[in-house]
């Protein structure tokens, strides 16, 4: 039982201490290692196409770090990619006047397989307030959809706000990758059912080079 239990703390501390991105192992401690996180730190500049804004294009390596955050349960990652979007999605906040983040939600189903909401996590690691909508419907996993089309028709009617105050309110959405936006535009609809919000801007790690608002 000693042995075992020995065994699988060195395989436990193997994986925790490689670097998602590149898959060697990390000498700084951390989860990313100093040569990705420097590029990371260097190409992650805020950017926006209309009212989305974003510090990262989905490409390989944040296609690898946010695999390994959310889909092989390293929870841990979400205190360094919190790290890399802290200031400039608290700048964001404050410029835009923000008065209710809205992370995605996940379905009950998928965080229960998960065990936590990815956006929500990385809210909590920079100390964001936030308020919730609710994902009523199962949806599959947006990345085994090809298509715009069957994308919209996973998502539909997907989302219960539950009786929040957004009326006239300045409001962002937080999601950790937009890609064709139909989950985005769900949400909103969904928002705007119930409300007037005065404005609603969304912010993501990342966003498909091939995203058109």
């Amino acid at each position: 039982m000693i042995r075992k239990s020995l065994v699988q703390s060195i395989k436990e501390l193997i994986f925790s201490q490689k670097c998602p991105i590149c898959k060697k192992l990390s000498q700084r401690g951390f989860y990313i290692c100093d040569s990705c996180y420097r590029k990371l730190k260097k190409k992650g500049t805020l950017k926006n196409i209309g009212n989305y804004y974003y510090l990262y294009y989905y490409e390989i390596d944040i296609k690898n770090l946010i695999a390994d955050f959310k889909l092989k349960n390293r929870k841990e990652l979400g205190m360094e990619i919190a790290n890399l979007i802290k200031k400039d999605l608290k700048n964001l906040i404050e410029e835009k006047d923000i008065e209710v983040v809205l992370p995605v939600p996940i379905s009950i189903e998928r965080e229960r397989e998960r065990g936590f909401n990815q956006v929500e996590e990385l809210l909590n690691n920079c100390n964001i307030e936030y308020q919730k909508i609710y994902r009523e419907k199962n949806t599959k996993h947006m990345y085994e959809l090809f298509d715009k089309k069957t994308r919209k028709e996973n998502i539909f009617n997907a989302f219960k706000t539950r009786e929040l105050d957004l009326q006239n309110k300045n409001i962002l959405i937080v999601d950790d990758i937009v890609t064709t936006g139909s989950t985005i535009k769900e949400m909103i609809k969904e928002i705007k059912k119930v409300s007037s919000p005065k404005n609603i801007y969304i912010f993501s790690l990342a966003i498909s080079r091939r995203f058109k608002q």
